[in-house]
């Protein structure tokens, strides 16, 4: 979601595509900076498979055991990093996000915190394990024993009895306890593993998140952020015009804690955001057009408490990808008129292809 400091002033949101961004448009605005516009084409970068790129794959449990052990997941999820995210059974009792019913967001949504509910973490074990959100999920590493067998770095292990992958298979669970459970499983194959889909499916670390402000026909601002060192730089720069307006750094960047340093795209439609303070986020992704490398983001869940959907919140965010070489950026374009001025929002996310 959109932290809500960032862009308050903004109020009806509607997201709009680069398409017709090359030139100035019909509404009056300044011609978009070069460095807020994509190639117009979409290809593949050159980026080596990861270690386990052939092992990812989601576990959802259709039945558990005999029913002498109660059951302890909802589903697993192997990413291509050598990562594992566990999700717990409560995550049934969770509010769906009803995405494609409310609004878009602006393309850089998806890298900053729920301004909701943000998820906490803590470490559990030396292994590094992570428990999200009062075990809502849990997050570690795994290491392929052998073909079909995972060692999990929370102490446990499954093995696929199954090499197919396909519809139905049988995995024996072992947990923590050392107790071998027997559990029927379905595969998820929503995305098959095409060279698009193997090529964002990785873990990225983000290299700067660079943002620009405009209204109609004038330049507020712009801001960027990015790591030296572990620490969180910025550089902002604010025209005449924008400190007349009343907007002042605030508005151009993120808090340094709420900066995402890393993100994990899984080909089962998995995403997971880190930020610098150690909270994390995680939620779905999908293809909407791969002619045009447009992604869509969602948060899993609704952490709102009420149903109203005129609140600041927003549900989805629609953004345009691009690959070179190791490298993949995501740009978002962001618009509201107010008294008659377009506020507009151009963000872009620029990553390199490691953990």
């Amino acid at each position: 979601m959109i932290k809500k400091s960032f862009i308050s002033f903004l109020f009806a949101l509607v997201a709009f595509g680069f398409t017709a961004c090359d030139s100035d448009d019909n509404n009056g605005q300044v011609r978009v900076p070069n460095g807020a516009k994509p190639s117009k084409e979409f290809k593949i970068g050159n980026c080596d498979k990861e270690e386990y790129a052939d092992d990812a794959v989601k576990l959802n449990v259709k039945s558990w055991g005999n029913g002498g052990i109660a059951q302890e997941f909802a589903s697993i999820e192997l990413f291509a990093d050598g990562h594992f995210l566990i999700t717990s059974t409560k995550a049934a009792t969770m509010p769906k996000s009803k995405v494609g019913v409310t609004r878009a967001a602006d393309g850089s949504t998806m890298f900053k915190k729920n301004g909701g509910k943000p998820l906490q973490t803590r470490a559990t074990d030396a292994s590094g394990t992570i428990i999200i959100d009062n075990g809502l999920y849990t997050y570690g590493t795994y290491t392929r024993v052998k073909e079909g067998v995972y060692q999990l770095s929370n102490n446990t292990k499954i093995e696929i009895k199954d090499g197919s992958l396909t519809g139905y298979t049988t995995v024996t669970y072992t947990n923590s306890l050392g107790k071998s459970i027997t559990i029927t499983v379905t595969i998820d194959v929503t995305n098959k593993q095409d060279d698009i889909v193997r090529h964002i499916c990785r873990s990225w670390r983000m290299d700067s998140a660079e943002n620009w402000l405009l209204a109609g026909d004038v330049t507020i601002g712009y801001g960027k952020q990015w790591l030296d060192n572990g620490r969180v730089m910025q550089h902002t720069t604010l025209t005449k015009e924008g400190k007349n307006m009343g907007f002042d750094k605030d508005d151009l960047v993120e808090d340094d804690e709420d900066y995402c340093y890393r993100v994990i795209f899984s080909p089962c439609g998995t995403f997971v955001c880190f930020y610098i303070d150690g909270d994390v986020e995680i939620g779905t992704w999908e293809w909407t057009d791969t002619n045009n490398g447009v992604l869509r983001c969602w948060e899993t869940f609704d952490w709102d408490d009420d149903d109203d959907d005129d609140d600041d919140d927003d549900d989805f965010a629609d953004m345009t990808v691009r690959f070179e070489g190791k490298q993949m950026r995501i740009y978002g374009d962001f618009m509201d008129k107010e008294d008659n001025i377009i506020f507009r929002t151009l963000s872009v996310a620029t990553f390199s292809a490691k953990y």
